[in-house]
This record gives structure tokens, sequence and C-alpha cells, in this order.
């Protein structure tokens, strides 16, 4: 079923959506960060709500095919390897193919390979330039350096991929530059850096160097407003896309700041992977037929924490965390109205 949301000369178009709530395989938990890599693929950061199982990244492709699993935590705490996860929060991969993943709980960054084989692991916990304080949304900038918020000092620092401080900029408060609780960041085409700053209800831009360039977005729950912002990214049109966690919708703002459409999910059909759980198990097909206004239930958000598009095929896929999915809308960016003939 095609559903298109339109606004001023573009349009998003609902193409599919991949996953089910499972704690292994062909499933996520609480998925919290997506990574575009090569050729389709993608890897998912589950966040989970049990430590002790859930904390996975998953690889698969746009495709919906399953590819493997990797960092999942270990049986207690106190057994935990350098390359398992305890509160995972973010995933990157680079263009040589090696994911990183940031973990708030150890306060540190550990790199993978391309199937999951660990390569090394950096960071110690701390306020100091350098250090990680829940470390959470994590971006690649042009240079091939890794831009890491600090959460819990409101912070975004700057390192190379091997684990060395370059710069930081940020402090705590709710003025103009200053951040509380932020978590997701991206990077534009001109190097220009956007944060989600979740405690104060906004997105901030800033300049390569962290010079703020621009605020937008309020508390509230009506147009242009944002009640605890996760993620944010932007397309290649300068259209900016917030996961507006606790409204439970994807906020779109065009180059200027202007809110322009909210999408509110789409997901009216089952996924492959769902509709695997269906046929192993008809009861549980007989059981969601019982659900009063089950189109409307499936198809919206659940408080979406992340959202990354694909510039190459223009695509913007969204975390819909709570109900253990991605939802998949593929931008027309010449989208001209029908004509009627009366």
């Amino acid at each position: 079923m095609a559903v298109h949301t339109v606004a001023a000369g573009r349009a998003w178009k609902y193409s599919h959506n991949i996953g089910r709530n499972g704690a292994a395989g062909q499933g996520f938990t609480q998925p919290v960060s997506i990574a575009l890599a090569r050729d389709g693929v993608m890897y998912v950061a589950n966040r989970g709500s049990d430590v002790q199982q859930s904390q996975r990244i998953t690889k698969l492709t746009i495709d919906q095919q399953y590819i493997k699993e990797f960092g999942r935590a270990g049986p207690a705490y106190g057994d935990l390897t350098n390359e398992q996860l305890v509160f995972l929060t973010s995933v990157v991969v680079d263009d040589e193919g090696k994911v990183y993943a940031s973990d708030e709980w150890k306060n540190q960054i550990t790199v993978f390979d391309e199937d999951g084989n660990s390569l090394d692991r950096w960071g110690e916990a701390g306020d100091g330039e350098g250090q990680l304080n829940g470390p959470s949304g994590m971006v690649l900038d042009g240079d091939g350096n890794l831009l890491i918020v600090n959460s819990l000092n409101s912070r975004v620092q700057k390192f190379t991929t091997d684990g060395q401080y370059l710069s930081g900029f940020g402090s705590k408060g709710d003025a103009p530059g200053q951040m509380d609780m932020p978590w997701g960041i991206t990077v534009d085409n001109n190097g220009d850096i956007y944060v989600a700053d979740w405690n104060n209800h906004r997105i901030q831009k800033f300049s390569p160097a962290g010079d703020l360039l621009q605020t937008f977005g309020h508390g509230g729950s009506g147009p242009g407003t944002l009640r605890h912002p996760t993620g944010v990214c932007v397309d290649g049109d300068g259209d900016v896309y917030v996961a507006d966690w606790m409204n439970e919708r994807i906020a779109i703002y065009n180059s200027d700041a202007m809110p322009i459409a909210y999408l509110k999910g789409d997901a009216v059909d089952i996924s492959a992977w769902g509709q695997m759980s269906l046929n192993a198990n008809p009861d549980m097909g007989k059981r969601r037929a019982q659900v009063y206004n089950l189109e409307d239930q499936q198809r919206a958000f659940r408080m979406p924490v992340a959202c990354v598009f694909d510039q190459e095929t223009s695509r913007l896929i969204v975390a819909d965390t709570q109900r253990a999915r991605l939802q998949v809308y593929e931008k027309d960016k010449n989208y001209s109205n029908p004509q009627f003939n009366l």
C-alpha cells in the first residue's frame, strides 16, 4: 500500500518495514541506531531491555536479508569481555568497513571488522578533554574523524578513529550553544554538525569548529515543537529529519529550519521477518485478527529513536524502536500534485 506524505515539491513514499521483536537472529530488540555501509548493507544497534541478552549489532540488508549479529553481552556483568557490549547507544561504519560501537556503561568505543571480529577498543571515563561520560550518538565527519556526543556532561568531542582526541565543544545548560543530555548527531554535506539536544527539546546546528549557527524547535506537541528529540539526519537537499521521541513522529524541517511535514508511521504491511513468525505460529495470526483497529495501531511509530538518510538511493530509514523494526521511506524531491479534470 503506497502512502505519501507531501510538502512543497517533495514527497515521502512509504516503502516497507524490516524486523520483528526478537532477542536474536532475524529480529530486533529496541533498535536505537542505524549505520549504512555499501551495497545496501546496514548495521543496527539493539539497545534492548535485558543487558545480558539483548545488546548486539545486527548486520542485514535493506532488502531484509539477515547476515549475522555480534557484540552480544555475556551471562553476567563480571564475565563480560572487552568485545561484549553492555549499554549500546550508537553504531557507525567507515569507508573501510570498520564498525564503531559506543557503550555508555563502559564509556568505551569498540571497533569491529565487517564480520564482527574485534579490532580495537578505546575510551576513558571522565569529564576531561578526551574522556567519555555517557557516550551516545556518533558520526564520521568529512575528514574521517569520529564525532561523539557525551550525554552526561553535554559535550561533543572529536577523535581520530583510533581514539586520539582532537577537539570538543559544549557545556551543560539551556542557553544557545549549551546542551542538556544531548543524544543524536549528524553532519551535512557542508560539514556542519546537528545535535539532538534532548532535554532542551531542540536541534542545534554548529559549524565544524563548534560555533553555533542555528537553533530550532521547542518543547510541546504542536507544529514546530519537539519533545525529547533523540536522533537527527540531513539529506542532500538540506531537509532535516528529527526523531521526535516523545511525540512519536519524524519531524521534517527545510534548510531554513521551518517545519514542513511530519511522518507518524505507515507500516500497514507485515515485514518478511514478521511473516515468518506468523507462518510458524498460526495462533499468532488468529490473535492478530482479534485486535481492534489493527491497521492504525500497526502503522504508527512507537518512540522512534534514530533515523538515517541514504543519499545514494534517496531513502529515509527510521528506527521504530519500541516496535522493534525499521520503517523505510523513499523521497521524491521533484513531486508535483496530481491534476484533476473536473
